[in-house]
């Protein structure tokens, strides 16, 4: 008997074609869509995305369940999001949307829905290593999600599938024409998915208590320099809209948030070799008791550089790069790897 695999189906391209795939494969494939917010978060919102995914199920002529998760979505990704700012970080609610809900409570649902499987568009591969799966790079490179999925654990990847690790996007794009799918050529979703315009204070201000003051730029050097709009409107290694004329061009380098202030000096100011995580989590190793060298992301189209890791106690680890990083920035992920295997990752600490 074929086994079960549901598929998170966003309304997009490549969860239509993850879909058909598995379903090519001879899996007993059902799709799955999360429906994460509505009116009280974003007032236009029109849940366009799961009509799509209904409707790309009907036509494949598979069933289709829908999971409410607003609640879930709410307390886990937008009130994570929301104190991240409030501690004077750059989140990326991505990590805790794929750690909590497409890969916790979608799962638990499907799960209850008969899954022996779970599978997803993401672009990563699922491979075996010793007695446990990992996910790997995907053959895309410019596609590769894997920095995406640092936080899942070893039990979450254990019945995961990734059909398309093994495509390009203009691959995928051209089994999508061949089929004839209305979502053929539907756009990549851009940014973050609750913040379309990407008006992240005004999202904040909309949906939280979170209030902030104008305060002052002060340099590397000690000297006040002007004054700053708030703390959300900057971010570490950013250089344009400061508004300060200064005989070199100035970058944000930190947010001293118990003073309300914003740290500016040179772009050599923004190079390290030494940084710290926090909610470390490895899964295709135990969590290392002893100093691991390995490579590091600090960001996703961030190259990866040669490192050590120490580790610390609680989860939290030192990270020593072999050659110099640039704007390393609290609230964001430090992502290790092996070659092409996830390791796992963290976030970086202030």
């Amino acid at each position: 008997m074929a086994e079960s695999c549901f598929v998170a189906v966003s309304g997009g391209v490549d969860s239509a074609v993850a879909l058909h795939l598995l379903k090519q494969q001879g899996y007993n494939v059902s799709g799955i869509t999360m429906v994460c917010f509505g009116s009280e978060l974003l007032p236009n919102f029109a849940a366009s995305d799961a009509e799509d995914a209904k409707r790309l199920c009907e036509n494949m002529g598979v069933p289709h369940y829908l999971a409410d998760l607003k609640a879930e979505f709410k307390e886990k990704v937008i009130n994570d999001f929301i104190l991240a700012y409030s501690r004077g970080e750059t989140p990326n609610p991505c990590i805790a949307c794929n750690k909590h809900l497409k890969f916790g409570s979608l799962v638990d649902f499907a799960t209850k829905n008969g899954a022996e499987k779970y599978a997803t568009g993401h672009y990563v591969r699922v491979v075996k290593q010793g007695d446990r799966q990992v996910i790997a790079r995907a053959m895309d490179d410019n596609k590769d999600q894997t920095y995406m999925l640092w936080s899942l654990s070893a039990q979450q990847i254990s019945n995961f599938i990734a059909p398309l690790g093994e495509y390009t996007k203009s691959q995928v794009r051209e089994i999508a024409q061949g089929l004839g799918l209305a979502v053929a050529n539907k756009g990549d979703s851009q940014d973050i998915c609750f913040i379309p315009d990407g008006d992240y204070r005004g999202f904040l201000s909309r949906v939280s208590d979170l209030k902030e003051s104008k305060g002052d730029f002060v340099h590397t050097n000690g000297k006040t320099l002007g004054k700053h709009n708030g703390q959300s409107h900057y971010t570490i290694g950013q250089r344009k809209g400061l508004g300060i004329a200064y005989s070199e061009p100035l970058y944000v380098i930190g947010r001293d948030m118990a003073e309300n202030r914003v740290i500016l000096g040179s772009n050599g100011d923004l190079f390290t070799t030494s940084f710290l995580v926090r909610e470390a989590n490895f899964s295709a190793l135990d969590f290392p008791t002893q100093d691991i060298k390995c490579q590091c992301k600090i960001r996703y189209r961030a190259n990866a550089v040669d490192c050590r890791i120490i580790p610390l106690e609680n989860r939290r680890l030192r990270i020593e790069t072999a050659t110099p990083v640039r704007a390393v920035t609290p609230g964001q992920s430090a992502v290790f790897y092996s070659g092409d295997i996830l390791l796992g990752g963290g976030i970086i600490e202030n």
